[in-house]
Parts: C-alpha cells; sequence; structure tokens
C-alpha cells in the first residue's frame, strides 16, 4: 500500500449531513416497503374465521345465564329456611289467635245445632201428617247436609228400598 503524503480529504459538515438524512430515509423507506409487503400478503390471504370463538363465547354467555338463575332459585329456596313455607315477617300474624279459633268453633256448633233442630223439626212434622216417618225425613236431612246431590239422591233410594 502506498501512503500518501497527504492526509484523505475529509467531508464537510453539511455533506456528513446530507449522507446521513439519505441513509436514514432509505432505511425508512425500505421497512415501509417490508410492512406494506406483509399488509398486502395478509390481504391476500383474508380474514381469519372467528366464528369459533363466537359460539364459544355465546355458549360461555348461556352458561353464565345458567348458573344465575341456577343460583337465584337456591337463594329463595335458602331464604325459606327448611320449610317450603316463607318466613313470618315482624308484624304479620302467624294463623289465627286463640280467640278466633275459639270464635270459629263456636259459630260452627251452633249452625251443627241449628241443623239438628231443622232435621229434628221436619222429622217431627213429617210425623204428624203421616208420612212414612224414617225414609222421608232421612232422605231430606241428606239433602240438605250433602254438597253432592247425587251420591244422596243414591243413598235415599237405597235407603227407600230397604224399608
Amino acid at each position: 500500500r502506498l501512503l500518501s503524503p497527504h492526509p484523505p480529504r475529509a467531508m464537510g459538515r453539511e455533506e456528513a449531513k446530507e449522507q446521513s438524512k439519505e441513509a436514514q430515509r432509505a432505511k425508512e423507506m425500505a421497512a415501509f416497503e417490508k410492512k406494506q409487503a406483509q399488509r398486502d400478503k395478509q390481504w391476500q390471504v383474508g380474514a381469519k374465521d372467528s366464528s369459533s370463538q363466537d359460539d364459544a363465547a355465546a355458549k360461555a354467555a348461556e352458561a353464565a345465564a345458567r348458573k344465575a338463575e341456577r343460583k337465584a332459585i337456591e337463594d329463595a329456596e335458602g331464604a325459606m329456611g327448611k320449610n317450603t313455607k316463607p318466613k313470618v315477617k315482624d308484624g304479620e300474624k302467624k294463623g289465627l289467635t286463640k280467640a278466633e279459633k275459639a270464635q270459629r268453633a263456636m259459630l260452627a256448633a251452633q249452625a251443627l245445632e241449628k241443623a239438628e233442630k231443622e232435621a229434628a223439626a221436619k222429622a217431627k212434622a213429617a210425623k204428624k201428617a203421616g208420612a212414612p216417618a224414617p225414609a222421608a225425613a232421612l232422605e231430606e236431612e241428606m239433602t240438605a247436609l250433602s254438597v253432592d246431590g247425587e251420591a244422596t239422591t243414591s243413598a235415599s233410594a237405597s235407603a227407600s228400598a230397604g224399608t
């Protein structure tokens, strides 16, 4: 190698800046071109199929809804306690008081006495009229006390046939 007596000529400051900027622009342009090529390649392939992900999300939402509904039912049952009757809130009556029960029992007894007296009065009236007392009185009494008319007539018919 030959050495020259003069040192190599150094570039000027402005020229060095220009070269640096040119190199940077070239580098950025190459990166942009590479990115653009990747994007174009992806567009040619097409979009990713996400239907399986959508199905999985729908199933998860349905499962969450079922769990929430089941929990709500369990909470409602748990609030009731061991029995299925709802809990009595403060200030609400649990049932009939002793006085109310006694009054109902008294009214029921009075209604029964009244029905018995009417049946006895009808039997006496039938005796006085001269009708065959037991069958007619029994039939009238059964119709007065029964709820189902058909059962009464069949019972009275069998009673009449026996006498």
